[in-house]
Formats: structure tokens, C-alpha cells, sequence
């Protein structure tokens, strides 16, 4: 779990860790197909003579890809979870609020750190779901240029 100055250095890097998801997104794309146009001599070939195919290539197609979106998908349940625990801490907190009860100085603290911890986690999000595409991409580019 991040510590308070991760998470405040995460955001304050919010423009840059942006700026450099666009330029990793383009990269990726562009990486993607040249995968792509390696692949589709292998695809065509077992189209045409699926016994002869190159079995290993299109399972580890399919293998990579289902390995990748689990990875980024995991990257999302986090960010969802930081997001759920910070809701539940503000509606605990309104809850003594609204019953009279008073909200102490550390009290105010924990529910400023769920908060900022909640608001990382939704600005490294972007960067988080497309490392795990992004690194399969280019050690597909840099295997199939042989």
C-alpha cells in the first residue's frame, strides 16, 4: 500500500505520467501492428491447413492476451477497491455527523488519507491497465522481427 507521499507525489505527477500514457499508447498501437502483420502468415497458414498449423504461435496468441487483460483488469479492481473503502469511510463519517457525534482531528486525518489514496489510484489507473498490454506488445514486436 502506498505511503501518503506516493500517493501526494502521484497525483502532483498526474500531467507527466499522462503526457508519457499517451506517448506509451502510441507506441503500443503502432508495436500492435506489426505483431499483427507477423501473426497473419501464421493465421492464414492453419486457415489453410489447420493440422499443419503452428499450434504453439496461435495458443500462445490467445494465452498472451487473456494473460495481459486479467493483469489490467486486476490494475482496475484495485483502483475500485481504494474508490469503495474511501466511500464507505466518508458514509461512516457523515453517519457520526449526522447522529451528533463529533469527528475528531485523526478522524479527519484517516478519511484525508482513504481520500487521497482513492483519488491515486484513479490517476495511476490509466497508466496501470495498459502496462500489462503494452509490455506483451513489445515482447511480441521485438520476438516476431527476427
Amino acid at each position: 500500500m502506498p505511503s501518503v507521499t506516493e500517493n501526494a507525489m502521484t497525483l502532483w505527477s498526474w500531467p507527466l505520467a499522462t503526457a508519457r500514457w499517451n506517448s506509451d499508447m502510441v507506441e503500443m498501437m503502432m508495436g500492435a501492428q506489426r505483431v499483427i502483420a507477423a501473426r497473419l502468415p501464421t493465421i492464414v497458414a492453419a486457415m489453410q491447413n489447420p493440422i499443419a498449423a503452428d499450434h504453439v504461435e496461435l495458443n500462445r496468441m490467445v494465452s498472451e492476451k487473456v494473460g495481459a487483460f486479467n493483469a489490467s483488469g486486476e490494475s482496475v479492481t484495485a483502483a475500485g477497491g481504494a474508490v469503495h473503502r474511501a466511500a464507505d469511510a466518508n458514509a461512516r463519517a457523515l453517519g457520526h455527523m449526522a447522529s451528533g457525534r463529533i469527528l475528531w482531528a485523526q478522524d479527519w486525518m484517516r478519511l484525508a488519507e482513504r481520500n487521497l489514496a482513492a483519488m491515486a489510484a484513479l490517476a495511476a489507473l490509466p497508466t496501470a491497465t495498459l502496462a500489462p498490454l503494452r509490455s506483451g506488445v513489445k515482447a511480441n514486436d521485438r520476438r516476431l522481427r527476427c
